[in-house]
């Protein structure tokens, strides 16, 4: 007996948990609430955008490209079945 009141009363405390916390949240004050936080956010990170300090672009010329293909080419000894396979005279 005890054990089915029990039980009754965890259902009613937990659908009357959830009517509550849905009412809440899908009410007009929350949603005004949460609309408000978030241009604060917005206004505080455009401030803060502001405070930024630009940096100069110091990247150029930094990048070296080496053609180390033709290089490697050149330097390697050629073998005797490439020289009858290549089409160079």
């Amino acid at each position: 007996m005890y054990q089915k009141i029990k039980n009754i009363l965890i259902i009613l405390f937990f659908f009357t948990f959830t009517i509550f916390v849905t009412k809440y949240y899908f009410s007009e004050e929350n949603k005004i609430f949460t609309n408000r936080s978030r241009t604060s956010y917005s206004i505080t990170l455009d401030a803060d955008n502001d405070k930024l300090q630009l940096l100069e672009n110091d990247t150029k010329d930094i990048i070296f490209y080496i053609d180390d293909i033709e290089k490697f080419k050149k330097e390697r000894k050629k073998r005797f079945w490439e020289k009858l396979i290549s089409s160079k005279k």
